[in-house]
């Protein structure tokens, strides 16, 4: 079944656009809430004396909150309502980030991490399932990829103007603490998007709808199983890389946070193009075949992994500056390869399943994304730097062995694609006989 035209929630238009707005703005103090902290790891680890795996274990928490409350949040997301569930998750995350900022030792610093973790849980779910459902199937990918591109617009607040707060206003605390207002005004606009609601038809089957019910019908999806394996080791990569790069730069050339901060911005800028391109080419090469969309993300994120190798030989020999001009150039190519897979992965998340199970789709895509490589993949690099001593050398060694697993994601993408049409099938038929769901008319309210 698809969403369909009521008196109060309009498939394109104004109030979609608002959604867009919306939803859009949200993710990128998400992720400004979340990159900060990269740019601010090694004032915050000189400061309170913490070594490699410490830090490694600060992100691990978040990360380990997003695992643990995404699933039932995402069930709420699509049994109760997406922009209730948005405003109240952007309110929580955005208090917890004000209270890291006032944190003042490694276990509140945990604790607080946590918070924005768990705030943030079920976000990505509510804003996917409401921004496409917004918008008609076609334009799927191209909206998701404008969505998916805020990522992109928080990491450079983050990492830019996180790194000049703390460098020139207070120290490695104030980007918290400025960076949590913004979160708490879209958080109530949030309240005002349109919504949908979704009723049984006359006379359809009744099944059962519960969270674990509707979890083991996604795991029987094909695509789903092999798109989940594969955000897991895509994550190893995306986000380690993220998380490690700003500290890499300061200890190989003595910078301090703000212009490392300013070189990962300017890196990132470049990353903007990604998704948007992503999400273009996606439904392009989806119009042609079904799988299109798995195709172009498994393609972007093997490049991207090539990138990421070429950016790390400047390791060699930190003095060649030949050398160096080369690595610096293929960092902003890998930006904008690995932003390019998200839109593609996020709508074929959407593609294959019922509308009553869309939200939690990407819950159990977000769940994996850091269970199987997001939460451990940052602590990895840690280890392996603290086994090799640190420096710039051991985050580099730790950083390359991160970039195997984008190999991976890219062989389980187009084991996924392969499913991608038959699966499709299969979720129209649910939609409209057994899980016998039709919409109803929806409260903007």
């Amino acid at each position: 079944m698809n969403i369909q035209e009521s008196k109060d929630f309009r498939i394109g238009g104004p109030r979609a656009t608002y959604v867009l707005i919306i939803c859009s703005l949200l993710n990128a103090v998400a992720y400004a809430d979340w990159q900060v902290m990269a740019v601010v790891l090694q004032p915050m680890k000189l400061a309170l004396g913490l070594n490699d795996s410490q830090v490694g274990a600060i992100n691990t928490a978040y990360f380990l909150g997003i695992i643990v409350c995404t699933l039932p949040v995402a069930h709420l997301v699509d049994a109760w309502s997406r922009k209730k569930m948005i405003g109240i998750m952007a309110l929580a995350w955005s208090t917890m980030t004000l209270v890291t900022g006032l944190a003042g030792g490694f276990m509140a610093l945990v604790l607080a991490r946590l918070g924005v973790g768990i705030g943030e849980a079920g976000y990505a779910p509510g804003g996917t399932a409401l921004v496409s459902a917004s918008y008609p199937a076609s334009q799927r990918a191209r909206k998701l990829g404008i969505f998916n591109v805020f990522i992109t617009v928080g990491v450079i607040l983050g990492v830019v103007v996180g790194g000049y707060l703390s460098a020139h206003h207070g120290g490695w605390r104030t980007p918290f603490v400025v960076f949590a207002v913004p979160g708490l005004v879209l958080g109530v606009l949030a309240f005002f998007m349109q919504d949908y609601r979704l009723e049984r038809s006359a006379g359809a089957a009744q099944e059962r709808t519960g969270l674990f019910a509707n979890l083991r019908l996604l795991l029987t999806v094909p695509t789903l199983r092999w798109m989940y394996l594969g955000l897991g080791m895509y994550a190893v990569l995306q986000i380690s890389v993220g998380t490690w790069f700003p500290s890499l730069l300061m200890r190989a050339y003595d910078i301090k946070e703000d212009k490392a901060g300013l070189v990962m911005g300017v890196v990132t800028i470049f990353g903007l193009a990604g998704p948007i391109l992503g999400g273009v080419l996606a439904d392009r090469w989806h119009e042609r075949v079904p799988g299109g969309r798995m195709r172009l993300a498994a393609v972007s994120i093997a490049i991207a992994a090539v990138f990421m190798f070429l950016v790390l030989l400047a390791g060699l020999d930190l003095n060649n500056k030949p050398l160096m001009m080369f690595c610096a150039a293929m960092m902003p190519l890998h930006s904008i390869f690995v932003g390019m897979a998200l839109p593609a992965v996020a709508a074929t998340s959407q593609d294959v399943v019922p509308p009553s199970l869309k939200g939690l789709s990407w819950g159990a895509a977000m769940v994996s994304l850091f269970l199987l490589g997001g939460a451990w993949g940052p602590l990895l690099v840690g280890a392996i730097s603290d086994r090799v001593a640190g420096g710039y050398q051991g985050l580099a060694i730790g950083l390359a062995v991160t970039g195997l697993f984008g190999f991976i994601a890219c062989a389980t993408w187009f084991a996924a694609a392969r499913h991608v049409e038959s699966d499709m099938r299969r979720a129209a038929g649910l939609g409209s006989s057994r899980m016998g769901d039709t919409p109803s008319r929806a409260s903007a309210a």
